[in-house]
């Protein structure tokens, strides 16, 4: 499969200057920060988000010191650091010229978690898709905002799509493995600043050992004002999210939305690790020099990540309610969609109509990734006994799970 095209080769050889930066990410974000400090228009940071602002400036030390960052992965990395930044702002902006939105009611959304390459991609669209329901669009998180005309919506739809192009052209593969468009709804990784998937950039040791102990509730706040805004003065949705992360933050999620509630879908963890690995080895060749990726460092990384996200949600989740949690078998969905979809809306008490079956028909038409990345574990650097070590009893309990259905 081809990871990069020779457009990616020739633009990381042009943004090799522009690259160096990186030496000095301080000066970088520190330039940043200034820039939206210059003009507050009655934005006030708490000291809550100056800690967060901090922990963001932490990681951008831990992607810059990776020697093998391209100049592509330094302008996606910069990118994203001038986005998260500029998106706290800006929603601290618009309550300070619009206080009553703190007042807005997010009630009982629904989380879509389970480990990547699970479904949850389909799951979260179908149920975001749903009658009552919303998920944030990509377009929304790219302009956070109040509501807009029809024209500017179209407008910042055209600019958001223009971005994501050129994603695709220098990645082909990423097209197939996670489909995108800006008037698509989308996961919530672009309002969080802390995530475990930023180490699909390229391994980072440290970052994984912060990310175990690190305090997510500041992230899943600032989600819980950014959908304020996005539903202020609009009919009152049922927000359905999504992030693979999320399934290593459940603590976090229930302490700002005690009555959320949890979709985990559930797939045999020998099959997520050869997928997980090649979605990772994707984005790595995205943002390093190709001769530096080593599939063997993805194995290892994502061994280590991906069982302690389902050991803490596990965990968590004999602590809550137990209907706060549905379960999903990815073999039930996908064998059976027109039968499992239904019966996962009545466990979240929504009304199953002839509009949702034709959305479920429409997703499952949309371009999904059906073959081609998911290597063989060896590839990788892995057996099966290591993963089934790594996850416990894990896979009996998916095992079970998939025999019920």
């Amino acid at each position: 499969m081809r990871r990069t095209t020779a457009k990616m080769r020739l633009v990381n050889t042009l943004t090799a200057p522009a690259a160096k930066a990186r030496r000095d990410p301080d000066r970088v974000f520190d330039k940043i920060l200034l820039t939206e400090r210059s003009d507050l228009d009655g934005a006030v940071l708490t000291e809550e988000d100056e800690r967060s602002l901090e922990h963001l400036r932490w990681f951008l030390h831990r992607i810059a010191a990776v020697e093998s960052l391209s100049g592509v992965g330094w302008l996606s990395v910069h990118d994203m650091i001038r986005t998260r930044i500029g998106n706290l702002f800006r929603v601290r902006r618009l309550q300070g010229r619009h206080p009553e939105v703190r007042r807005e009611r997010i009630e009982a959304p629904v989380f879509v978690i389970g480990l990547p390459r699970t479904a949850t991609t389909l799951t979260h669209k179908i149920l975001a898709n749903a009658q009552g329901g919303r998920g944030p669009y990509m377009w929304e998180m790219d302009n956070i905002g109040l509501a807009r005309t029809v024209e500017e919506e179209q407008r910042l739809r055209r600019r958001t799509q223009r971005k994501l192009d050129q994603i695709l052209t220098l990645s082909p593969s990423w097209g197939r493995i996670h489909p995108v468009r800006s008037d698509w709804v989308e996961e919530i990784y672009f309002l969080l600043n802390q995530s475990r998937l930023h180490n699909t950039m390229a391994p980072m040791p440290e970052y994984i050992e912060f990310m175990s102990t690190y305090d997510a509730r500041p992230d899943y706040r600032f989600v819980r004002d950014t959908l304020q805004i996005l539903q202020y003065r609009r009919p009152t949705p049922r927000w359905m999210l999504k992030h693979p992360d999320c399934l290593g933050e459940t603590a976090a999620i229930h302490a700002v939305f005690p009555d959320a509630k949890f979709v985990w879908t559930h797939r045999d963890p020998h099959t997520v690790m050869g997928s997980m690995c090649s979605m990772a080895e994707s984005l790595a060749y995205l943002h390093n020099r190709p001769g530096s990726v080593d599939p063997h460092e993805i194995g290892r990384t994502w061994l280590r990540i991906l069982p302690e996200m389902v050991d803490r949600a596990r965990r968590e989740r004999i602590k809550m309610p137990r209907e706060t949690t549905v379960d999903v078998s990815y073999h039930a969905m996908m064998a059976d969609p027109t039968r499992a979809v239904p019966a996962l809306f009545e466990q979240l008490d929504l009304k199953w109509t002839d509009a949702d079956e034709r959305n479920l028909e429409e997703a499952l038409d949309r371009p999904r990734d059906q073959r081609g990345h998911e290597y063989s574990m060896v590839h990788y650097g892995l057996h099966p006994a290591m993963i089934d070590d790594a996850f416990g009893d894990y896979g009996l309990f998916v095992d079970n799970l998939t025999a019920k259905r």
